[in-house]
């Protein structure tokens, strides 16, 4: 998948949580959403709010790099910089999207009389997070991998300029 296909991904995406967000799952009784007090529609809100951010800020890294002046430093340090990030925006964004699905699915069907049907549709909620997170599982360990690294090379550095701050006094 290249930055162009991302990027239309990307505004695909913000264009489904935008349109989430206007039509609330449960609907709005005098201008009140009807499951106001539920903390799942509070989840909904939180996850379709960090979707809409996070896949517009993917789309604003595939715009910053189709509109850079493609110098050979770009191409060494910037550029797979940007694409790393909008790349991990839209999984983000993906994420979230799928999360906010799995609320609305939670909220809307309440079947109180069989048990085994709520759990059903519960799982067909999940299925797609799941699904998701299972093929993702490498890219999360690797993502992993990076960030300890990066935390210790951080902590190094930290620790280095101190040794120099005391050394100097």
């Amino acid at each position: 998948m290249d930055k162009g296909d991302s990027s239309t991904v990307a505004v695909l995406v913000a264009a489904v949580v935008l349109a989430a967000a206007y039509t609330i799952p449960g609907g709005s009784e005098n201008g009140t959403p009807v499951f106001f007090g539920s903390r799942v529609f509070l989840f909904f809100i939180v996850t379709d709010v960090v979707a809409l951010v996070s896949s517009l800020a993917s789309v604003v890294m595939f715009l910053s790099i189709l509109t850079s002046p493609f110098e050979l430093w770009d191409f060494y340090k910037s550029l797979p910089r940007k694409l790393n990030l909008g790349f991990a925006l839209l999984f983000f964004s993906l994420v979230c999207t799928m999360l906010a699905f799995t609320a609305t699915v939670l909220l809307t069907i309440q079947l109180e009389n069989t048990k085994w049907t709520s759990v059903l549709f519960y799982c067909a909620g999940f299925l797609p997070v799941a699904i998701f997170a299972w093929m993702q599982f490498p890219l999360y360990m690797t993502l992993q991998k990076l960030i300890r690294r990066l935390y210790n090379g951080v902590k190094q550095v930290v620790a280095n300029y101190i040794d120099q701050l005391f050394q100097k006094t």
